[in-house]
């Protein structure tokens, strides 16, 4: 049992914006059950993705007596102070969060960016993690839009206030 511990390992403190090679047809925004806008896909294919917004690091993972297990989420990168798979599973958190809402992308696009963003840190296992996302992938999607017990929606960027972003 774990007591008085945060539902998701990582929580960004700041915006974080990817530019992923895609093109969309219009400049999206994606909302968490809240309400809350998520993930900004841009029609340049730039992926935003909101201050404040939580996940899990590498899947799956789970509390045993107030120690953590799973899937290791790799060694600080000198150059981001972060784990080496911070910003590959942040994006495919977000992306995987939203694929039932409307993301113009496919299951295996979003995790072709998991293994393009680790690639950029170099992080050795990098093959074996994406091999098991694109086995798994499917299945934990599935638990985790039932764990954040979640609907999400898509909206035209155009057609949010700006005082909403």
């Amino acid at each position: 049992m774990c007591e008085n511990s945060v539902k998701w390992v990582f929580e960004l403190e700041q915006g974080f914006s990817w530019e992923s090679g895609f093109t969309f047809a219009d400049d999206f925004a994606f909302k968490d059950k809240t309400g809350i806008v998520r993930l900004i896909l841009l029609r340049n294919g730039r992926m935003i993705i909101k201050k404040g917004y939580a996940w899990d690091g590498c899947s799956p993972k789970i509390c045993i007596f107030d120690m953590l297990f799973g899937t290791p989420d790799g060694v600080v990168d000198s150059r981001t102070r972060k784990p080496k798979t911070y910003y590959a599973s942040l994006v495919h958190d977000a992306l995987y969060q939203f694929l039932p809402d409307g993301v113009p992308l496919t299951r295996k696009q979003a995790d072709g960016c998991f293994l393009r963003l680790m690639n950029e840190t170099g992080f050795a296992p990098r093959h074996l993690y994406h091999l098991a996302v694109r086995i798994f992938g499917g299945l934990f999607a599935h638990v985790g839009r039932k764990i954040r017990k979640s609907n999400g929606s898509r909206i035209l960027l155009r057609e949010l206030d700006p005082g909403k972003l």
